[in-house]
């Protein structure tokens, strides 16, 4: 977009917070909003500009986020890209079988020391579907099977303001304290509206602890035009930056100048199969539309890429991934999400996350800067050859051929070369490359007495499931979270 349409975007998105405003009900950001000046009439709150725009103005443009170790892993910000994947969902694809099932505790540890070897992929996202914990604490041990078997940052989603509570002291323990954590954020906080405008109290709530405790969090709704969003690729941006926004606000009057960082999924309802699409390229562009918006806000972004409708790694998940990592690249989007999350986001697919970490190594290097100083002109060494000459033999082919990209995975031999290899396919070599890192790699370990506490936290919070509930209720949650 121009810098004309953006800003007729960001208009329209004023004019909706002042003209329709959101629904929020919970009572400690009602109070701050009617101090503010937003004016209040039953559930609905409307928003006047400048107190958006003064919620913009107060947001910091970048994140540092750390490693384990406490080193700087990631800044999101500006047009830095980084990309993200996916340890569970409710399926998964196992590499070694080949079967579709359910997703349990011990394949979100597996991936996660997938995702740890992969250069290209800087963070582990934890979506809490683990099929064999109650529903309640899937958040949690999904959270703790990141920390202890990467270092690299997380992305945790956890469900409701306890659960919160309970993944903030897990990525404590893992950095050697509240103020280490502060200081130096590993952990990021998911948490979302619901589409159309709407703000529940329990989500309102983890955005106000995020903001007083400065934990980096995403507030970034789902929206799909038909379904949850006008039939508009404008109308849908102008929608999903009013709900991130108007959570900025109460975000920021908690504290100005906690780290949020902005987003919005704008996808479409598929009207022959209803399906809110995770490849169509109405998402795709929705997505980049987001992250140009971001970029107007100057505010940290949340993008979406190395994803598919594809219910298996094959050509269309291979396809729409490598389409929607170009995008986010060239858009400049920040935190990038989903890789490796399949079928509409319904199963997380390993190799396809060892799959991405080559297309964006590709990436990196098509659509990285291109030297044009003196020496790389190499007008000397033209001369040297001459007309008809070759380089082969020349000593600045020697001190410049390991600039080119070489794939570890992509096939580059003649025909003679494939008859060698047994006309191994693309996904038959991803597929080993994932099962051998499953096997082999060893992440940096946490000292046995942090990873023993960690756990504690999970079961500490499976207690207290368990003496909440009825038990009819914890032996079918399975299924319901399935549903």
């Amino acid at each position: 977009m121009s810098e004309g349409q953006r800003e007729r975007i960001a208009r329209a998105a004023f004019e909706l917070l002042e003209r329709v405003g959101v629904r929020l009900t919970e009572r400690e950001a009602r109070g701050k909003l009617r101090g503010a000046g937003a004016h209040l009439e039953g559930d609905r709150v409307r928003i006047p500009e400048g107190l958006v725009r003064a919620a913009v103005e107060s947001a910091p443009s970048s994140i540092a986020i750390y490693s384990r170790e406490g080193e700087r892993a990631m800044e999101p910000g500006g047009r830095t890209a980084c990309f993200g994947a996916h340890t569970d969902a409710p399926d998964v694809l196992d590499p070694q079988s080949g079967e579709r099932r359910a997703c349990v505790e011990r394949d979100v540890g597996s991936i996660a020391r997938v995702i740890d070897a992969l250069p290209h992929i800087s963070y582990t996202t934890a979506s809490g579907m683990v099929s064999d914990r109650p529903a309640e604490v899937g958040d949690r041990a999904a959270l703790a099977q990141c920390l202890i078997n990467s270092p690299k940052p997380v992305l945790a989603m956890p469900v409701t303001h306890r659960a919160l509570v309970d993944c903030a002291e897990m990525a404590a323990l893992a950095v050697g304290g509240g103020e280490a954590l502060r200081q130096r954020p590993l952990l990021i906080v998911y948490a979302e509206p619901v589409s159309p405008l709407v703000h529940t109290d329990d989500g309102i709530r983890r955005l106000l602890t995020c903001a007083e405790e400065e934990i980096p969090v995403v507030y970034s709704g789902y929206a799909a035009m038909g379904g949850t969003a006008p039939m508009s690729a404008a109308a849908i941006t102008v929608q999903l930056c009013a709900e991130s926004l108007s959570g900025l606000v109460v975000h920021q009057l908690k504290r100005r100048g906690a780290p949020f960082i902005f987003g919005g999924m704008a996808s479409v309802m598929d009207m022959r199969t209803t399906v809110f699409s995770y490849g169509a390229p109405e998402f795709q562009r929705g997505n980049t539309l987001m992250a140009e918006m971001a970029h107007h806000f100057d505010l940290p972004n949340f993008g979406t890429a190395g994803t598919s409708d594809a219910q298996t790694f094959d050509g269309q998940a291979v396809l729409e991934a490598a389409t929607s990592c170009t995008m986010a690249l060239l858009a400049g989007a920040n935190l990038v999400h989903d890789v490796g999350l399949l079928g509409n986001a319904t199963v997380v697919v390993p190799a396809m996350i060892v799959a991405t970490n080559e297309i964006l190594a590709m990436l990196h290097h098509l659509l990285g800067p291109v030297d044009v100083e003196e020496d790389a002109l190499c007008l000397d060494v033209m001369e040297e050859v001459g007309p008809g000459g070759e380089f082969v033999t020349h000593p600045e082919t020697f001190e410049r051929f390991r600039d080119v990209w070489y794939p570890e995975l992509l096939f580059r031999g003649g025909a003679e070369a494939w008859e060698r290899s047994e006309g191994e396919r693309f996904e038959e070599r991803v597929g080993a490359e994932t099962r051998r890192l499953m096997e082999e790699h060893e992440p940096a370990p946490l000292p046995a007495e942090i990873a023993e506490a960690i756990r504690d936290v999970v079961e500490r919070a499976e207690t207290r499931a368990v003496t909440e509930r009825p038990a009819e209720k914890i032996e079918g949650d399975r299924e319901g979270q399935r549903r």
